[in-house]
């Protein structure tokens, strides 16, 4: 049996970004752009595999080295767990119609 893989890429940048503006009705996109610009922060760009049977890939797309999921935190913490779960639920959704 093949072990198939879902692939995400989460850009933190991007994530602030929406976030920003879903939340505000006082900001401008240019107006948020230019706040992330001078926060001169450091925003992740991961690339996630997640395979069938539980087990996770975790890229940095910036240096292309292998991450483990016990060293994300804050918003990369929180879209693997999101995912994670959203991949279990449906993978027990197919298994419920599989086996009804």
């Amino acid at each position: 049996m093949m072990n198939t893989s879902h692939n995400f890429r989460f850009i933190e940048r991007d994530y602030w970004y929406h976030k920003a503006l879903c939340d505000t009705d006082h900001l401008l996109p240019g107006q948020i752009d230019a706040m992330l610009d001078e926060a001169h922060a450091y925003y992740a760009d991961y690339t996630f595999k997640f395979y069938d049977d539980g087990s996770v890939t975790i890229i940095d797309n910036d240096t292309n080295i292998r991450i483990k999921p016990r060293e994300l935190t804050g918003a990369v913490y929180d879209f693997y767990i999101r995912k994670r779960i959203y991949l279990i639920k449906t993978n027990l959704m197919e298994k419920q119609l599989q086996y009804a």
